[in-house]
């Protein structure tokens, strides 16, 4: 009966979790297209949309939905490798929970989590679900940053001009390779982990002795993880290899979205590897701030980016259809299935 009331009370939370963190991320949806709205020629933006070509707007939808596809390849293969017993549509469900939770959450924190917890529901030990995760987790953020890097440099007397994005693509790199390098460290150097923790430990005893002991205790298990995935990755190297192939892929066909997006609006005269490398700058650069799917800094940067080069009635009619497509869409289809998903298990709960 404990049990029961735990699960019980345990959902509840999760529930409460949810519902406040979608409330929050559909209030900044509103306002930033409330302050958005407010500036916008809407004659000449109607009058861009009327004549959108549709065939381009569904090669857009198919390369951002393409994102969800090529993680869980990562993930069948990375499970596999790992002799767990899965099939594609579970991992493609994986993927999905991952998008979803990573969008309603700040800083995308509450992806990982719950995928976590969805692979262990499926009979997946724990160990080797955090190993996929994490495995994932550092080929993405790795192929981020170089993605990033190649597109500043391509870019590179543009992006000078634009000031605001280029300083925020530069703490995009900082951030984003200082976390990637802790992460190298946690996973191939027991000694400057424990190191690092330790340092960590006595900060925060400083200011709190409850939360220091707390901390060690968490940073101990991660750094059991860490180690593992360590492991895993020296043992498989081509395998490692396939997941930053598969990543490169998933981040260049969604960063081309903004490109057929354009083309859907009659841009004409525009260079595919110019327009999906200026995304992949303005992805690292909106990364490091902790709003739910960037909502307000990514509408806000792609208007700063394009408006240089791009009419400004395009340019507001393409964020709108980008954004629309590559990340709205997405997150309203992944929460009706995860919706599907929830139900089915309670009706069988039931039955």
């Amino acid at each position: 009966m404990e049990n029961k009331n735990e699960i019980k009370n345990d959902n509840k939370k999760n529930l409460k979790k949810i519902i406040k963190n979608t409330s929050f991320f559909v209030l900044l949806i509103i306002l930033t297209y409330y302050f958005i709205f407010r500036k916008i020629d809407r004659k000449g933006l109607w009058d861009a949309l009327s004549h959108t070509k549709l065939i381009y707007v569904l090669i857009a939808a198919f390369f951002a939905s393409f994102y969800l596809t090529c993680e869980a390849v990562n993930h069948y293969r990375n499970l596999k490798m790992l002799k767990e017993k899965t099939t594609f549509k579970k991992c493609l469900k994986y993927s999905i929970v991952g998008f979803f939770f990573s969008a309603i959450t700040p800083a995308a924190t509450g992806g990982q989590p719950v995928q976590i917890y969805y692979m262990h529901k499926d009979n997946i030990s724990y160990t080797n679900a955090t190993i996929t995760i994490l495995v994932q987790s550092f080929a993405y953020l790795a192929t981020m940053i170089i993605l990033g890097i190649i597109g500043y440099i391509i870019n590179y007397h543009y992006i000078s001009n634009l000031g605001f994005i280029e300083y925020f693509f530069f703490i995009g790199v900082l951030v984003n390779g200082f976390i990637t390098g802790i992460c190298l460290i946690a996973m191939f150097s027991k000694k400057l982990s424990q190191k690092l923790s330790n340092f960590i430990y006595k900060i925060i005893h400083k200011f709190n002795e409850e939360k220091a002991n707390k901390f060690n205790e968490k940073f101990s298990v991660q750094l059991k993880e860490y180690h593992d995935s360590a492991k895993f990755l020296l043992n498989n190297k081509i395998v490692l290899i396939k997941t930053f192939i598969s990543t490169s892929i998933q981040l260049i066909c969604y960063h081309s979205v903004a490109f057929f997006i354009f083309l859907a609006l009659g841009v004409q005269h525009i260079n595919y590897f110019k327009i999906t490398f200026l995304q992949s700058v303005l992805y690292l650069s909106v990364s490091i701030l902790p709003l739910p799917g960037t909502v307000g800094v990514n509408e806000t940067g792609f208007s700063l980016i394009y408006n240089p080069i791009i009419p400004k009635n395009i340019v507001d009619s393409a964020m709108l259809l980008s954004r629309g497509v590559s990340f709205y869409l997405i997150v309203i289809i992944t929460g009706i299935i995860l919706l599907i998903i929830s139900l089915k298990k309670k009706n069988k709960g039931i039955n």
